[in-house]
């Protein structure tokens, strides 16, 4: 599984005490289907997160800064 902050939105790190709107990636990888790749927001809690989360395949997303 791979996990990183999204380009387009910056990045956190521990030290960082302003992560609002900082989004998380993770890639899940499939033998026989497309691998899915879920965006969600690194700034709330654990509860939230269940409903705040975008997947589509992994294909469908591009590098913001390429389409600037």
């Amino acid at each position: 599984m791979d996990t990183q902050p999204d380009p387009a939105a910056g990045s956190a790190s521990e030290d960082d005490s302003d992560t609002e709107g900082t989004l998380g990636s993770e890639v899940v990888q499939y033998e026989e289907e497309p691998d899915r790749r879920t965006l969600f927001p690194v700034d709330v809690d654990e509860d939230d997160l269940l409903t705040h989360w975008l997947t589509a395949n992994d294909g469908s997303f591009v590098d913001l800064r390429e389409f600037r």
